[in-house]
């Protein structure tokens, strides 16, 4: 399968977005619904023009002023008095009985900003730029993993099951890199999408671009601008997404969320994940327990498609184009029995590091700190703090004690730090905990 927009430039995916409304009908949303967003957007205005009130609601000059021809033809709008000559430079306000109409559409939902797009359209452009897992080369997940001290099998593992799109577990002990491996891999994520700033489902307003989530693409720093290509500004270009959460992911989380107050929706996460990765980290460890999470997207998993509830009790098909990554230091079996895990397709373990891999470790640390590695400062870490505790080895373990080396010496104002077996033995005696 080719992916269309897995390696496109900004400037490539541009051909692919929706062409600018020439007309009010060409949005694909109803009339009475761009007039109240307008009523809204001129209460909030002084004076607009159409231009002014085109950028507010990413709407090209024909449709607004289409609009605003509407509104003044039934008296809610009025034109005062311009700078210069002709139709662009005419001013609006809001009449009387505008300001009684923008209080009744405030009353139905807040929102005011980029006019939404109609549902089915962000359906099919998300078939468009299909996820999937194709950018993920041999080459490109050596390349993105490099920092990482990883077995060959490890590595390639991870590589396989992150090129095939489907659902990856990464498991082991704490400290050895899970989390970096998962954020190191959103990283490498290549290409762009195109992400609505709010979608329109039945009358309703769904936030979906956000900014924690979605990285805008950096057109100024090849000196192109994107005012210049006529596509629909109601879409953002921006970076495929790498959406993380935690601990702190809820049940909430996971479904459509009405703000009571202004009545807009916000769109769940693996919504948001669109056309990426979507990353579970801590898995289990969630407000949610993990069976229940499996659960939730059971059908999301196998199909593609998600499920989400409106307050009204109407429901609606939304893609689940991403690539669920989830990584816990559980037992994969404490998690959810076999039935739930085999949807899970690939399951990678991320064991402790072998004292060889352990000893590399620490030498890449003490050159990424400007200390001098001594291989007998190891071998005396083994022999003191390993073997008489039967501990076991941890790929973080080596950047923990080095930094606190660099602390202590710091702390102590003693000049260069230095991996010895006297510094070794004050900072573990604080870093482990021992009978």
């Amino acid at each position: 399968m080719r992916y269309p927009s897995q390696t496109l430039e900004p400037e490539e995916l541009d051909q692919q977005l929706p062409r600018e409304p020439a007309y009010l009908r060409d949005t694909g949303l109803d009339a009475a619904f761009v007039i109240e967003l307008t009523l809204k957007a001129l209460y909030y205005s002084a004076r607009p023009t159409a231009g002014d009130l085109a950028d507010t609601l990413a709407l090209s000059l024909p449709v607004m002023q289409e609009a605003l021809a509407l509104l003044t033809r039934d008296g809610l709008c009025e034109i005062v008095a311009g700078e210069g000559q002709g139709s662009a430079s005419y001013r609006y306000r809001l009449s009387s009985r505008g300001l009684e109409r923008s209080g009744t559409a405030f009353e139905r939902n807040a929102y005011v900003g980029q006019a939404p797009v109609p549902l089915k359209d962000y359906v099919a452009q998300v078939k468009v730029q299909s996820m999937g897992g194709s950018g993920f080369t041999a080459a490109v997940v050596r390349e993105a993993l490099s920092q990482l001290v990883l077995s060959d099998s490890t590595r390639d593992r991870v590589g396989r099951a992150i090129f095939s799109g489907r659902p990856t577990l990464i498991y082991g002990p704490s400290g050895n890199g899970k989390t970096t491996i998962a954020h190191l891999l959103g990283q490498a994520l290549v290409g762009y999408i195109a992400v609505p700033y709010a979608l329109e489902v039945y009358g309703h307003i769904v936030r979906l671009f956000d900014p924690s989530k979605h990285e805008l693409a950096d057109y100024a720093e090849k000196g192109r601008d994107v005012r210049t290509r006529r596509h629909d500004r109601r879409w953002a270009i921006a970076r495929r997404p790498a959406a993380l959460a935690g601990g702190e992911l809820t049940r909430q989380g996971l479904e459509l969320v009405l703000d009571e107050r202004s009545k807009v929706y916000e769109a769940p996460l693996q919504m948001k994940a669109n056309g990426g990765i979507l990353i579970i980290d801590d898995f289990g460890r969630q407000q949610i327990p993990a069976v229940e999470l499996l659960n939730r997207w059971i059908v999301a998993l196998e199909g593609g498609v998600d499920h989400l509830s409106l307050h009204t009790g109407q429901t609606i098909e939304v893609p689940f184009d991403v690539i669920p990554f989830f990584s816990t230091n559980l037992p994969p079996e404490a998690l959810a029995d076999e039935a739930f895990l085999r949807r899970i397709r690939y399951k990678v373990e991320i064991p402790d590091p072998t004292p060889e891999e352990f000893r590399a470790i620490f030498a890449r640390v003490c050159e990424e700190k400007g200390i001098a590695f001594q291989d007998e400062a190891v071998d005396y870490l083994f022999a003191q703090w390993y073997k008489p505790y039967e501990r076991q080895l941890r790929g973080c373990h080596p950047r923990d004690l080095v930094e606190a080396i660099v602390d202590s010496a710091r702390y102590s104002e003693s000049g260069q730090p230095v991996v010895t077996p006297r510094s070794l033995d004050e900072v573990c005696h604080t870093y482990f905990l021992t009978d």
